[in-house]
């Protein structure tokens, strides 16, 4: 039996491309705003922000571009025109990512959502393997009969195109954060915040009169302080090496300024967050309140808002200032819910949706 390695490899590489840009693309209509997130970043960095009230449409139209293009490729529909816009654009993601990795840093690049965090410069690997791909493609599509499907066209289309729609009336499909539902918050970050304490140690610099040599001691030692031939230059705090502190930025200030973090965090029972990421409040967000205030008492309700917000449906009930950003990574609603049992995420969801 004979193999014909040079369609094997044209396939291998037809499908995997395909099938890469599917995936990427699901990780990214799943949670659209958090898409939109990495969207306005890019714009702010190319100085298009004139641009940023689109971000969240821009955010869809890439996902959805990405599932047509993967799953039409696979199929082989519209091979040469597909081909070609697939060259087109991965061909544009390698600039983007190398201009990322070396005069334009971004950061973390997005590509695959939240799901997979990958540096500028093992997005910019990934997608020099993807480029030649997307060249080998293009070159064997050129005699391509171009067969068309439009039902596969329209299934490319509407299938991203609803998941996107749907995470933005509800929440993401798949949370991707660590704020997600069953995770015990109060035993992360409390377990986090002892690691960084822990994580700074204390230290004396002396110097040696007779050597000039600077030695450390630790704040413990008193014995250096006796020592005549040593002379103190200055207290210095040194940390160790720590894992990646996910939950740094959570945290919740009172009016008075206070962080008030391990406070909520060790609630005992049921606390409901009310996440507030716009201060427009609409019909159904009210009603949505008043069925959440219904369930709970003020005393057992915390509103979470980066400013502070007024109306009716806020007396009674106290406000904690939060990051912005970190606000938008705890629930992607404008506004949603959170309710703590115990510290641990019991539900979340868009206010419209109780």
């Amino acid at each position: 039996m004979k193999f014909d390695l040079r369609n094997i490899g044209l396939t291998a590489a037809r499908e995997i491309l395909g099938a890469t840009l599917i995936f990427s693309s699901i990780v990214k209509c799943v949670d659209p705003v958090g898409t939109a997130i990495f969207v306005e970043k890019y714009l702010a960095t190319y100085s298009l922000e004139a641009l940023l009230p689109l971000a969240t449409a821009i955010a869809i139209a890439l996902a959805v571009t990405e599932f047509a293009l993967g799953m039409l490729l696979i199929d082989r529909v519209f091979y040469r025109a597909v081909s070609t816009i697939t060259l087109a654009l991965i061909f544009t993601f390698t600039i983007i990512t190398l201009l990322s990795a070396t005069v334009l840093p971004i950061g973390e690049c997005g590509c695959f959502g939240n799901a997979f965090e990958l540096t500028p410069w093992q997005t910019f690997a990934k997608n020099v393997v993807l480029l030649t791909f997307a060249i080998v493609v293009w070159a064997s599509a050129k005699g391509d009969n171009q067969r068309r499907n439009y039902l596969s066209l329209s299934l490319a289309i509407v299938i991203p195109l609803a998941i996107n729609l749907y995470a933005l009336r509800h929440l993401p499909i798949i949370d991707f954060m660590p704020y997600d539902k069953g995770t015990n918050l109060r035993e992360s970050v409390l377990e986090e915040r002892r690691l960084a304490s822990e994580g700074v140690q204390s230290w004396l610099k002396f110097r040696n009169l007779t050597t000039g040599e600077e030695v450390l001691f630790e704040a413990t030692n008193s014995d250096c302080w006796l020592d005549e031939e040593l002379e103190f230059v200055e207290a210095v705090a040194i940390s160790s090496e720590l894992p990646e502190m996910v939950y740094s930025d959570f945290h919740l200030y009172n009016n008075a300024g206070e962080d008030v973090t391990q406070d909520v965090l060790s609630y005992s029972g049921r606390v409901a967050l009310l996440c507030v990421n716009d201060s427009v409040i609409s019909k159904r967000q009210l009603c949505g309140i008043a069925t959440l205030k219904s369930e709970y008492s003020n005393d057992d309700i915390l509103i979470l808002r980066a400013v502070p917000v007024e109306g009716e449906w806020t007396d009674g009930i106290e406000q904690l200032g939060v990051d912005a950003m970190t606000l938008r990574s705890i629930i992607r609603a404008d506004v949603g819910v959170v309710v703590l049992n115990d510290g641990i995420v019991e539900l979340k969801s868009n206010i419209i949706d109780l």
